[in-house]
């Protein structure tokens, strides 16, 4: 490496009556006031660069969740797989159909309208008290 330095600065243009270009204009003034452009930049073209030889090693270098998430993926993949090898299979034919006419129903008995059942409200117990009496025994 050579002793001296050399260094170059490249510029660029942010149309900021464009939504998109105005919001990168808001983050790389907040990464300014960070004292983290320069990395920041630095990484963005990195994983750029990277991404489009098709080489995924910077992001996961910069985002090691991605790993994370990659295996967990392929891990429910493959549980995917053996549910559904172990699945039963459906049948090859449908429920069969029924041989047998349905039976008649029988005829109500004539003169028996002349029952009446009346049903009251018990008050030999008080359900409201049974219920928080129920509740509070869930507790214990």
């Amino acid at each position: 490496m050579n002793s001296t330095r050399y260094r170059v600065q490249h510029k660029f243009w942010l149309d900021l009556k464009k939504e998109e270009e105005d919001r990168l204009d808001e983050w790389l003034h907040s990464l300014k006031r960070g004292r983290q452009f320069v990395s920041t930049l630095r990484d963005a073209l990195r994983l750029f660069f990277d991404l489009k030889d098709g080489k995924t090693e910077v992001l996961l270098e910069l985002f090691p969740f991605v790993s994370e998430q990659r295996q967990l993926q392929q891990q429910l993949a493959r549980l995917e797989t053996l549910i559904q090898q172990s699945a039963p299979q459906p049948l090859v034919s449908g429920p069969k159909p029924l041989t047998s006419l349905p039976k008649a129903l029988p005829r109500p008995i004539e003169g028996d309208d002349d029952d009446l059942l009346v049903i009251g409200r018990d008050t030999t117990t008080d359900s409201s008290l049974n219920f928080l009496n129920s509740m509070m025994n869930l507790q214990q």
